[in-house]
């Protein structure tokens, strides 16, 4: 069961979902049941690499820069705050905060409509309205001189770019974080005499840029694998073929109840909720708070923004890291473990030393090394992906996913309270405690899919892959194994 043959599983499985009833989409697919219903056939290794590649090449290619882009203005307000948004927009006590928190209440506003719009509509169209029109809003954000007014553009950017989480949970997943945000926040810093502040070029820059990309999204991405042109109908065959051994199906017909209720009564799924929810409380502040939490070592603005640049690739060295350890060790619940080791180290550190001129370079190395936390979400959305089968069930499972995700990252900025900056000394002993309940929560789950393994290899000894295509859940296919 490899990462990548899980992920294009459930990429198939939504897009052939969505277009069972598209006549136009059927033309394409007319040998679908006949190769799902086929004797399996091996694909040898260097075919199987040739295939991951050539869907990947594409696809990947555009998520990560659209991933890139909702980082970048999803982030702007913590480029912003350290370029005098909070004194120009005379925001007082809690108010910086709520702006953190009103974007995933805008997210969660709009998860449903986008979940509904998603299934029932070309995915890649779909997501190119979208993230045009959340690049107007955050054009329109540099015109918001008050309170009253970034939260409203902040509630609509999380409400339109709320398709971004579900849709790329739908292709093959990957987050990135931005090293070129650093890079065009010290550029923008030096605008220091225009006819408008320099953190509200940021946002215009930026907007327009997401704008254009919309575009390219349109145009480029294809709304499935099996349906895009730029693929031959052997290598549309072999797509089909590679799900066949992952056990996590190719399609549902229907809408099924019992799904639903195993999904709501699977203590996995909940291991996984409370995961992603309590991860993000460390997650959601630190994406916030960094770029404050960063200058109060002693960093000057424009050295603040430079170090973005070191810590965007701090992070994608560890998402990269946490990605490759998992899957070579084949221990993804004790990767997650290990990476929340340096985190908490960093926090302890951040907590005991007072900042001063000589340890600044310590300080900054110690708030680095709590960004390998931000790693925790790949690897859970990764035990979910791969632990979770039938069409329903997994619809129900990203949803409360989704739902926990939000949750974490709303009330995230509320752990730093104004009164406790610069150093935020409260809000990272709360840290420290969110730490040992995540830690408790991973070894939950562990234990939980171990005794689900033990169970299945009492009841079926021996695994065939015949029911690969029969939407089974996890729980009821006797050849499902779990891989934690």
């Amino acid at each position: 069961m490899s990462s990548p043959n899980k992920l294009e599983a459930a990429t198939l499985a939504h897009h052939k979902e969505a277009t069972d009833f598209d006549d136009k989409t059927s033309k394409h697919m007319g040998d679908l049941d006949g190769l799902v219903t086929a004797p399996g056939v091996e694909i040898d290794a260097a075919t199987n690499k040739r295939l991951f590649w050539k869907i990947n090449r594409r696809i990947l290619a555009i998520q990560l820069v659209t991933y890139f882009c909702q980082s970048l203005d999803k982030g702007t307000l913590n480029f912003a705050s350290i370029m005098g948004i909070k004194e120009d927009a005379k925001l007082v006590g809690q108010e910086y905060q709520w702006l953190g928190t009103i974007l995933y209440i805008g997210i969660l506003a709009g998860e449903y409509p986008q979940n509904f719009l998603l299934q029932k509509l070309p995915l890649a169209k779909m997501l190119s309205v979208n993230v045009f029109i959340w690049g107007v809003v955050v054009s329109c954000s540099a015109a918001s001189t008050n309170f009253a007014s970034l939260m409203a553009v902040r509630f609509l950017l999380g409400f339109f770019e709320s398709c971004v989480q579900p849709a790329m949970m739908l292709l093959p997943y990957l987050t990135l974080c931005g090293i070129v945000g650093g890079l065009l926040a010290f550029g923008v810093s030096h605008f220091t005499d225009g006819p408008i502040k320099n953190w509200q070029l940021l946002f215009l820059v930026l907007g327009i840029v997401t704008c254009i990309w919309a575009v390219f999204i349109g145009i480029f991405l294809p709304d499935s694998p099996v349906t895009a042109k730029c693929y031959s109908e052997e290598e549309k065959s072999l797509m089909i073929e590679r799900v066949r051994h992952n056990e996590t199906g190719i399609r549902n017909k229907e809408y099924k109840k019992y799904q639903i209720v195993e999904a709501l009564t699977d203590p996995f799924v909940w291991c996984c909720v409370m995961l992603i929810t309590v991860a993000n409380l460390v997650i959601g502040g630190l994406g916030v708070f960094s770029n404050l939490i960063i200058q109060q070592f002693g960093f000057s603005l424009l050295q603040t923004q430079l170090l973005n640049i070191a810590q965007g690739a701090w992070l994608i060295v560890a998402m990269i890291g946490s990605a490759q350890a998992s899957q070579r060790s084949g221990q993804t619940c004790l990767m997650m473990l290990l990476w929340t080791v340096p985190a908490i180290a960093g926090t302890v550190v951040i907590l005991v030393v007072t900042p001063n001129s000589s340890n600044a370079g310590g300080m900054l190395i110690a708030f680095y090394c709590t960004q390998f936390f931000c790693a925790q979400g790949n690897m859970i959305i990764s035990l979910i992906t791969r632990n979770i089968a039938g069409q329903t069930k997994k619809g129900i499972t990203m949803t409360m996913v989704f739902v926990g995700w939000s949750v974490g990252n709303l009330i995230a900025p509320q752990i730093f309270r104004e009164k406790d900056a610069p150093r935020y000394l409260p809000g990272f002993l709360v840290h420290v405690v969110v730490y040992g309940v995540y830690i408790g929560l991973v070894i939950l789950t562990r234990i939980v899919l171990m005794a689900k393994n033990r169970r299945k290899v009492e009841a079926v000894a021996e695994i065939s892959h015949d029911l690969a295509f029969q939407d089974l859940t996890d729980i009821e296919n006797p050849n499902f194994r779990y891989v934690y």
